[in-house]
């Protein structure tokens, strides 16, 4: 397919509108950009090192820290959006970016308490107005990430144990389950939905390999302490049964077809095992949402979250070597037969799938 029919195609489908766009400028070469961008992160670590120098009161007074934060982001923003395309300016103004976004955490972790949800969520605020507004891929990721982040100590603070991985969960179906989402906007909603992948397995993995008290409040009632793991992993499992409910009917299978069942009574038993493997349904998330836009890195992330929690799972399971032993052999056996069901009872015809194609 040429850009030209490409481009007849998604008019066709109202993702752009207008003549098609001339061709991207040609850029630098990859070292030759590496280079500029770690140039840039040197001499904007060297100016901040010198301002905290020159101004060391700034860290001393919340007001000051908020206005002098505020003027490095809006700094930043004036370099990314009138520099774009210029790798140093690009790598200069996220450095003094994620240093204002420090001197702004700091202003507001002086003023307000460190042990309310206020805090987190003054700080989760900032990072998506930062998200929204500044026109860079790498730094809307990082802010999304950091709001994303925010929100789960937020919902730790506020003693809702096991609640911010679902919350995550469902941020992130979201943002993947609407292709004209990310497709006519995708400036702003592909970083976006790339940032809450990676918070969510950064919390994961805190909570299952760090240290689980950022994301499990102890101050918790009993009940929630207790059951909250458990509730949290039920939403997370529902979660998944409805992407992939979702994703069944977009192939246009009928609630009642032999695809819709067999692909349904899979999901089902996976959401079932993931109540008892903690992170195993994010994992399966990720991978079925990247699968399913088509996109070889998030599925990668996917993949690789999947083993590591189902690694966790395996190491931290109260059982005998040869007990673990077959549940693996057992589990293999499984996977081997719903293949060979997949190949024989669903099999994709030449036309359709060149169809997908």
């Amino acid at each position: 397919m040429s850009a030209a029919e490409l481009w007849a195609r998604l008019g066709a489908e109202g993702l752009v509108e207008g003549e098609m766009p001339a061709p991207d400028r040609s850029t630098s070469p990859w070292y030759v950009r590496v280079m500029l961008g770690i140039a840039g992160w040197i001499g904007a670590l060297f100016l901040l090192v010198f301002a905290g120098a020159a101004f060391s009161f700034l860290m001393s007074d919340p007001a000051s820290a908020l206005l002098a934060g505020a003027a490095c982001c809006g700094g930043a923003f004036a370099l990314l959006r009138g520099l774009d395309g210029n790798d140093f300016a690009e790598q200069f103004g996220l450095a003094v970016s994620l240093a204002g976004q420090g001197l702004m955490i700091m202003g507001l972790a002086d003023l307000l308490d460190a042990w309310m949800p206020l805090l987190y969520i003054a700080i989760a605020a900032m990072q998506a107005v930062l998200a929204l507004l500044v026109p860079n891929f790498l730094h809307r990721l990082l802010a999304t990430c950091g709001a994303a982040i925010a929100g789960a100590l937020a919902v730790n603070a506020a003693a809702l144990h096991g609640l911010s991985a679902p919350i995550l969960c469902l941020g992130l179906a979201l943002v993947w389950l609407e292709p004209k989402l990310w497709a006519v906007r995708g400036g702003i909603w592909r970083p976006v939905g790339y940032g809450l992948v990676l918070a969510l397995l950064l919390v994961e993995t805190f909570r299952l390999f760090g240290d689980g008290g950022l994301f499990a409040s102890a101050q918790a009632p009993r009940w929630i302490a207790i059951h909250g793991p458990l509730i949290g992993r039920v939403l997370t499992a529902a979660i998944l049964l409805f992407v992939a409910a979702v994703l069944i009917a977009r192939e246009g299978a009928g609630p009642r077809s032999p695809v819709a069942r067999g692909a349904g009574a899979i999901a089902l038993v996976l959401a079932l095992v993931s109540l008892a493997a903690p992170g195993l349904a994010s994992a399966l998330l990720i991978l079925l949402l990247g699968f399913a836009v088509g996109d070889r890195l998030f599925a990668g992330l996917g993949i690789l979250s999947l083993l590591g929690f189902v690694s966790h799972f395996y190491y931290s399971l109260h059982a005998t070597l040869l007990e673990k032993s077959a549940i693996l052999a057992a589990t293999g056996l499984c996977l081997l037969l719903v293949r060979f069901a997949l190949r024989r009872g669903f099999a994709v015809s030449g036309t359709m799938e060149s169809g997908h194609a």
